[in-house]
């Protein structure tokens, strides 16, 4: 392609609300161009590499028995709302209404249009499994579209869908997938993690995330280099130390007066301890309007997401005005000498395991408030804590003797140097960005759409399914941000716009350099290497600085310098300097570098 008629030029001007490094670069670059907040038009050299990326997850799906179909965009509400989703996802749906004022959405995800397809071909376990995927345009109502591709309005996304007869069929198809997904990320030149991570609106099971370490990345994630795994923070674990001599004597609690600040800072300087010598506890107001105490040990934080997990509904912390409608002390609150609730059935909470129905479920009693707590008290002998009086605490407070906990679970937020729970190396966070997710769905969606199947012993049971999504726009912004220096993109090879960046200096008026460069043009081209050659009558400074901005893999100059020793110049994107080659020589080289690590088998690639 001649850069001269390319639609799509690059522009050192930094638009104004780009927020992110996709955003100024993929803009500057010409790849891509702003419609409106979290809406793009993908110019031709955004297009080649999307269309290279899409290319390699289709190898990778099929390779896995995924088979390729093409769903609508566009849903009859009556889908969402056989699956409750028009009401749990309702914030990031696009509504809008057909002929006859009947309702549809446009779709953000395809479970509400695969599970009904699938329901009329599943028929019995001759039938499974079945794996399903396209490639499609999604619709999500974000409230902030921000980071350039990365979190758009309209993107672009690869969904696959599995169908299976058992768990243990998904659970093997699952781990294909998973690795799948690797090869795809190893493929598009980026290290990519495998966290564990909640399904959010899709699963109320464990998902897992693939999460490409970045610094501009929007998610945090704890990383052990040892073990190479990862973990989202929000459902992270570790090994949480006690720096306490566990064998320490259980002392008298004592009630004393101190006047100190609500912190646990202040509180621990007051005594004169350390912030792990305080029993911390935080009161939660729950779904049901019930309020229920947690203790921690002071030094850590409580993970609201797996507090959320364990009781089975949201939390939210109590306000002021909550504590104090049932006699507690903002800052000197804990489980020791609770006063009597006020208002009984308003206030206090009851926790307790349910086990029919496998959930903890929360009950008000008349009495005072409970407590569960976190595991890293049980390890601490006479902590400090509040007397549940203003500037009255107490010492020498002990599990078992002086108070006690209705459950034990682990509801602590790790955190960077806390150790790995497989090997006890030292846990690092940083920032990643989520680049994919897979789902086990179970029966959610079977069960909404009955889609049921025929066992070996003529018996009906639901099919049981997983999902697999890869936002393909989104992953062209995670390279870009994951694969950039000072002076623009450095795009991996395999999904390069172009392969080559041929550039002519001077060809106006040194016609030796425009027939050499023609002529390498021409050699290159009839050996299906895709060249951007830069015919333009721009100077050098402008050609670099755009060869730089636009990233292609490698850069051959012709200028009548070099052509006085029969050279061109040689210059990885990837490296500070050049090299010279012989210019006869250079079309084999070219040639040699683009193809010499293909093996698709055809030799005409050789």
């Amino acid at each position: 392609m001649r850069y001269s008629r390319f639609f799509g030029r690059t522009t050192m001007t930094v638009p104004h609300d780009a927020d992110s490094v996709n955003a100024r670069l993929l803009t500057q670059g010409g790849f891509v161009d702003k419609m409106a907040a979290g809406i793009y038009n993908y110019l031709p050299m955004g297009k080649r590499v999307l269309d290279k990326i899409i290319q390699i997850i289709r190898e990778e799906m099929n390779a896995v028995d995924g088979q390729e179909i093409s769903m609508p965009a566009l849903h009859p509400i009556e889908l969402w709302q056989q699956t409750g989703r028009d009401k749990t996802a309702d914030a990031i749906l696009y509504r809008t209404k057909g002929a006859g004022g009947k309702d549809f959405v446009f779709a953000p995800s395809h479970e509400e249009a695969v599970t009904p397809l699938a329901k009329k071909y599943i028929q019995s376990y001759k039938d499974l499994p079945l794996s399903a995927y396209q490639f499609q345009t999604k619709f999500r109502n974000e409230p902030r579209a921000k980071s350039g591709v990365l979190r758009g309005r309209e993107f672009g996304m690869k969904d696959m869908y599995s169908f299976h007869v058992s768990d243990e069929d998904l659970d093997q198809y699952y781990e294909r997938v998973k690795q799948a997904y690797l090869n795809v990320y190893e493929r598009c030149g980026v290290k990519a993690y495998v966290v564990e991570a909640s399904g959010g609106i899709f699963s109320d099971k464990i998902s897992h995330e693939f999460s490409v370490v970045t610094p501009a990345g929007e998610d945090t994630i704890l990383v052990c280099k040892k073990c190479n795994i990862a973990q989202n923070i929000e459902i992270a674990e570790g090994k949480i130390h006690n720096p306490h001599d566990p064998e320490e004597k259980e002392l008298k609690m004592v009630e004393v007066k101190m006047e100190r600040g609500p912190s646990i800072d202040e509180n621990a300087k007051a005594h004169k301890i350390e912030p792990s010598k305080i029993l911390k506890s935080v009161v939660y107001k729950l779904q049901n309007g019930g309020l229920l105490g947690v203790c921690i040990r002071g030094d850590l934080q409580v993970n609201e997401h797996k507090l959320s997990k364990f009781l089975g509904q949201e939390v939210h912390p109590a306000s002021k005005e909550d504590l104090e409608a049932i006699g507690l002390v903002p800052g000197f609150i804990s489980p020791v000498g609770l006063p009597k609730v006020k208002g009984g059935l308003k206030h206090a909470a009851e926790v307790y395991d349910t086990h029919e129905k496998g959930v903890k479920e929360v009950h008000r009693s008349k009495e005072s408030l409970h407590f569960i707590a976190d595991n890293s008290i049980k390890t601490v002998k006479n902590f400090v804590t509040g007397a549940n009086k203003k500037n009255m605490d107490l010492i020498n407070v002990n599990l078992g003797t002086d108070f006690t906990i209705d459950d034990f679970a682990d509801l602590v937020s790790i955190k960077a140097g806390f150790a790995c729970s497989k090997c006890g190396s030292k846990l690092e966070e940083t920032k990643a960005i989520e680049a994919g997710n897979i789902f086990k769905l179970g029966t959610k969606y079977s069960e909404a759409f009955d889609v049921n199947f025929t066992d070996e012993k003529g018996q009906r049971k639901l099919a049981i399914m997983g999902c697999y999504g890869i936002g393909t726009t989104r992953l062209v912004g995670t390279i870009v941000e994951a694969s950039n220096d000072e002076k623009g993109i450095i795009w991996p090879k395999s999904v390069a716009p172009f392969q080559v960046h041929l550039i002519a200096l001077g060809a106006e008026k040194d016609p030796e350099v425009k027939k050499s460069a023609e002529d390498i043009y021409e050699v290159l081209n009839h050996a299906c290497v895709e060249v951007l050659y830069d015919d333009r009558d721009e100077s050098a400074g402008k050609k670099f600085n755009d060869a730089d901005l636009i990233g292609i893999p490698l850069r051959i100059v012709v200028s009548s310098r070099t052509l006085k020793e029969k050279n061109v110049e040689w210059k990885l994107r990837t490296e500070a300097e050049g090299k010279l080659v012989k210019y006869e020589m250079a079309p084999k080289e070219i040639i040699e570098w683009v193809y010499g690590d293909c093996d698709c088998g055809d030799d005409d690639c050789k």
